[in-house]
């Protein structure tokens, strides 16, 4: 894994726009795939299958396509930005040792307008000497 949040943001941007569910899933923190099952029960997928992806035991097409959705949501958090050319702003003095927030900005076609726009951000906190996503926000209307 990365070793920076900047680093890890953009792994897990990159992983989202190519559709590389495992790496995004391994990405996510503990307790954000805690949040993510939650969500996906909460929305209607069935007990049994929940449990399967939560002990273990699901199939792999059933993990493939559990983790494909969940990308393809990351995906339209994104829609409308070219990730390529996002750049990634750490502000880690305003939180908790260990955690940060990285912004994702869409550069301006102007410098002389400043910095570039917030399309989205990624709070982050590290794990066993990674860094982790906890939560994705989207920032920018679509």
């Amino acid at each position: 894994m990365a070793a920076t949040p900047a680093e890890a943001a953009r792994t897990f941007v990159q992983a989202v726009a190519w559709g590389e569910h495992h790496v995004v899933w391994e990405m996510l923190s503990a307790e954000a795939q805690r949040v993510v099952m939650g969500i996906a029960s909460s929305r209607g997928m069935p007990e049994p299958l929940a449990a399967r992806l939560r002990d273990g035991t699901a199939t792999q097409a059933e993990i493939d396509q559990f983790r494909g959705d969940l990308v393809n949501g990351f995906r339209a958090d994104l829609l409308g930005n070219d990730v390529d050319t996002f750049e990634y702003d750490v502000e880690e003095a305003l939180l908790e040792p260990g955690t940060a927030r990285v912004i994702l900005l869409v550069p301006v076609p102007d410098p002389v307008l400043g910095a570039g726009l917030p399309a989205a951000s990624l709070e982050m906190r590290q794990a066993d000497g990674d860094w982790r996503v906890e939560r994705l926000v989207p920032r920018l209307a679509k």
